[in-house]
Parts: structure tokens; sequence; C-alpha cells
């Protein structure tokens, strides 16, 4: 006779075997990268041909931004990708970044169609959400506030 144990240990072992496996490849990981960096310096450069590649034609950005430790929030400010490409300008206009201006880009998570992707940029942090469709990588949503001490990096 077999052990209930044994016979739990053979079925877990099925269901594990059966689990699809998701291929991340290294072409998606650079384009889900590459997307992230047009996503940052179309708004550091000022480039909306960048943020036109970036971002879905559904984009739906929220956030919230403060210039002091103590101050307090201001927002939410919404985006759409149209709105976006608008900003952008003006703001590299504003900010006039260096070319070396602070970012940073780590995938939390990437599976063959969908990534959850974080981002820091000199006004803050982002979570971005990005799909797969029709072979590119666009960005679909994204939450983003300032630094919480308040203070941009640069």
């Amino acid at each position: 006779m077999i052990s209930r144990t044994k016979t739990l240990g053979f079925g877990l072992a099925l269901l594990l075997a059966s689990a699809p496996a998701y291929a991340q490849s290294s072409e998606d990981t650079a384009s889900i990268e590459a997307t992230a960096m047009d996503y940052i310096l179309g708004f550091y450069q000022g480039k909306p041909e960048r943020l036109e590649r970036a971002l879905s034609p559904e984009l739906k950005k929220l956030g919230w931004g403060r210039r002091a430790p103590e101050g307090a929030y201001n927002g939410p400010w919404y985006m759409t990708k149209d709105s976006a490409k608008e900003f952008a300008p003006g703001y590299a206009e504003g900010e006039k970044l260096p070319a070396d201006a602070y970012r940073k880009v780590e995938i939390l998570d990437q599976l063959d169609k969908i990534a959850s992707v974080r981002i820091e940029a000199v006004w803050g942090i982002d979570y971005i959400h990005m799909a797969k469709i029709d072979g590119d990588w666009k960005i679909y949503n994204v939450i983003w506030q300032t630094w919480p001490d308040g203070n941009e990096r640069k």
C-alpha cells in the first residue's frame, strides 16, 4: 500500500512538472530596459519622440509630488500619452539636466508578455507596468511620487 505522504509527494511533483516555464529572453530584458530609458530620457531631454516609442496610447499615469521634506504632497496628477509628450519639453527646459543625470532601472518581474519595472529618476520613483504587444514593449501604467525626503537626485 502506498503511504499518504508518498501520494501527496507524487501529486505535487506532477503539478510542478506540468506548470508552464516562463521564458525570459535576454532580448526582451534589453527591450524592457530600453523602453524604460526612453521614458526617462524622453522627459530629461524633452524629446516627445522617445515617449512616443515607450508609451502605449492607453497610458494612465498617476502621481504625487512635493518640494520639501516637511511639505505637503501635491496631487494626484494625471497624465496620458499625449499630455506626457506635451509636458516633456517644458520639463527638460526647466530642469536643464546634465547628460549623466541620475537614473536607475530595475526590472521587478518579467514574464513573456508583461513586466513590472521600478525606475528612479531625478524627480522620484515610478512603478511601471509594461506589456508586449505586436512584438513591442510599451508602458501602460505608471504610478509615481517624488522622493520621500523631498530632494531631487541630480
